[in-house]
């Protein structure tokens, strides 16, 4: 079984070897596009040289111009650009390389809170052990049984009579001439009608005998009333028998030392949110940095790229050096049959070129697909609470395959999202929640969706000075599914 912090963990580690699997696709890149640059920058000299050959000197020497011109101007364009990705790949590379450092501190603080948490656990476990035999604490449990047992005694009773009193009422409620009396307070010191009102109203009440009847009214109304302040009123001494329980439980735990524990756990759940942060800011960077290289390598974004395509396929199209090529290529003689030769096997070599550029492009786009697949699953998993130290994943080894699988490409991302909510579960604490008057962390527990005060959800743990019950909630707003998140 692993805890949250393992499974973040392998998480983590597989979207680091997929950023180790494209920046080793980026020299693969790199050295592809060099090729392809390579191989036309030598078809032009060839293109050159068979204008030398087969023109007078004047127009070969104006055609040689106007394509050393187009050439260099690619030349440059495609320069700048091949900096560009060197150095966005770099910048990546650099920001990958920092991140293991910041994901392993923050492993270490998350660390440290679990220990400090089962610490602090296993002093209020001992410490509530050792009550079970006191007998202060024992009367002390008596009296808060007791009032349980009599507040929902009262609790129950004031229900069944509210129920059987209402029906009780019902006649009266549905008598329309009764209701008018009743809400005018006719018979009572609120009545403030006088004159011909009060006559009428006199004799309304003469004639449905209101008088005989609205002493039974009121006491139908008043009882369940009673007995509701009655249930209220013991639920409240139960308040109090838990109050003076807890305040026992806390006087023990003082003297078994918990407030040194407790100040521990603060100050490591402080250090985590200090490492959360710098995390947080690291990831940032490295995601910046991979947007960057991304739009580089597909072009993207990248209008110099795009006007070295256009220089190079104008400089081909020009129709003196469409039409010479041509010519040659019917009319082969000596002086330009070799050169004719080299340009088609050139030919031949860039659409190879191109289409191994092409699929090593694919190929990154899907790594980087995969790889951002994961990292959304790994934020979703964050956000909603997995990681809490008390969250649990039963299904490791089923967890494993689904990353090993996306690795290799045989699986999707989105597969690991219904694996990892399908795995969940939380372990309760050994203490009881409520010892002492309350765990100072947040502890899975009753949970009320409305979020009131005291209850925390998905990554609300990681706020230092959060304390209640706990529960996960999903990391998508769009998802139907609220039971798994980020710890």
């Amino acid at each position: 079984m692993w805890s949250g912090r393992d499974t973040l963990g392998s998480i983590n580690q597989a979207i680091s070897k997929l950023h180790r699997e494209e920046s080793s696709l980026d020299r693969a890149l790199q050295s592809a596009m060099a090729e392809g640059e390579r191989l036309r920058q030598e078809r032009g000299r060839l293109m050159r040289e068979l204008a030398r050959v087969k023109l007078d000197e004047i127009a070969g020497g104006r055609l040689v111009s106007g394509l050393d011109a187009g050439e260099r101007r690619a030349a440059t364009l495609l320069d700048g650009r091949r900096t560009r990705i060197a150095r966005a790949a770099e910048a990546r590379d650099e920001a990958a390389a920092r991140l293991p450092a910041a994901e392993a501190a923050q492993a270490s603080a998350a660390q440290a809170v679990e220990q400090a948490l089962a610490r602090l656990d296993a002093l209020r476990h001992e410490t509530e052990a050792a009550l079970a035999s006191d007998p202060a604490s024992r009367a002390a449990q008596a009296a808060v049984d007791e009032s349980l047992a009599v507040a929902a005694t009262a609790r129950r009773k004031a229900e069944q009579n509210a129920e059987e009193l209402a029906l009780k009422k019902k006649p009266y409620d549905e008598d329309k001439l009764f209701q008018y009396l009743w809400q005018r307070g006719f018979g009572t010191s609120s009545y403030a009608h006088s004159g011909l009102t009060r006559f009428l109203d006199r004799m309304v009440a003469n004639f449905i005998g209101y008088t005989e009847v609205r002493a039974n009214y009121h006491m139908l109304s008043e009882i369940p009333l009673r007995l509701a302040e009655h249930a209220e009123a013991r639920e409240a001494a139960v308040t109090e028998a838990r109050a003076r329980q807890a305040s026992l439980e806390a006087e023990a735990l003082r003297r078994a030392g918990v407030e040194d524990l407790e100040k521990a756990l603060a100050s490591a759940r402080a250090h985590l949110a200090g490492k959360d942060a710098a995390l947080d800011a690291a990831r940032k960077t490295l995601a910046l940095a991979d947007n960057q290289r991304d739009q580089l390598i597909s072009g993207a974004g990248d209008p110099a790229y795009i006007e070295a395509l256009a220089t190079i396929a104008a400089a081909d199209a020009k129709d003196d050096l469409a039409t010479l090529y041509a010519e040659a290529r019917r009319t082969p003689t000596r002086a330009d049959e070799t050169i004719v030769g080299r340009i088609e096997a050139i030919d031949k070599q860039i659409t190879s070129a191109d289409s191994e550029l092409q699929g090593l492009r694919e190929t990154a786009r899907s790594l980087a697909k995969r790889r951002t697949d994961v990292e959304r699953t790994r934020e979703r998993f964050q956000r909603s609470g997995y990681d809490h130290p008390n969250a649990t994943f039963g299904n490791e080894r089923v967890i494993a395959e689904v990353l090993g699988g996306i690795l290799t490409g045989a699986l999707k991302g989105s597969v690991l999202w219904d694996t990892l909510r399908g795995g969940y579960s939380s372990q309760p604490p050994q203490s009881r929640p409520d010892f002492g008057g309350g765990f100072p962390f947040p502890l899975p527990g009753p949970w009320n969706q409305g979020n009131e005060s005291g209850n925390v959800w998905g990554d609300g743990w990681r706020n230092p000075g959060s304390a209640g019950p706990w529960a996960p909630h999903s990391g998508d707003d769009n998802d139907d599914f609220s039971t798994g998140g980020r710890f």
